[in-house]
């Protein structure tokens, strides 16, 4: 059996490599290649885990600090990323430890997604998250304009 290029048809390649465990013709699989995309899996569970994060602290400052445009589509989006991000870790118990370096390292991002998505500028925000990560997550938490 040929093995599709890792970098050429990546999709027939995945298949391949799929038959081959399954076979258990493990002295053909390209193991290095396995082990790279394996990483990146877990790695990208990390970068959605930052990203919903950013996205839900991002719509929290815009709560706090536009409270004159508070409405149902940012309520929905808080609510959303809460419910997403709650999937993710039960669906990715591992995670769980990645969520306060996640937590931290979704700061930048949050404040560029607020300063796009608001007429506020980067210095009307606090340099660093006002809210505490139990206060993102939960449910009953919506902050109060200050």
């Amino acid at each position: 059996m040929s093995t599709p290029g890792h970098d050429s048809d990546f999709y027939s390649w995945t298949r391949e490599q799929a038959t081959l465990l399954r076979e258990r013709r493990l002295d053909e699989l390209d193991a290095e290649h396995l082990i790279e995309e394996l990483m990146d899996m877990g790695a990208s569970q990390e970068r959605e885990l930052e990203s919903r994060l950013a996205v839900l602290i991002a719509h929290l400052l815009k709560w706090r600090f536009q409270p004159e445009r508070q409405g149902k589509g940012w309520r929905a989006t808080i609510k959303e990323q809460r419910y997403r991000i709650a999937r993710l870790l039960s669906k990715n118990p591992g995670l769980q430890s990645q969520l306060m370096d996640a937590f931290e390292a979704s700061w930048f991002s949050t404040v560029q997604k607020a300063v796009k998505e608001t007429p506020l500028d980067e210095d009307d925000f606090p340099e660093a998250c006002p809210f505490a990560l139990h206060q993102v997550l939960a449910s009953d938490f919506w902050p109060d304009a200050g």
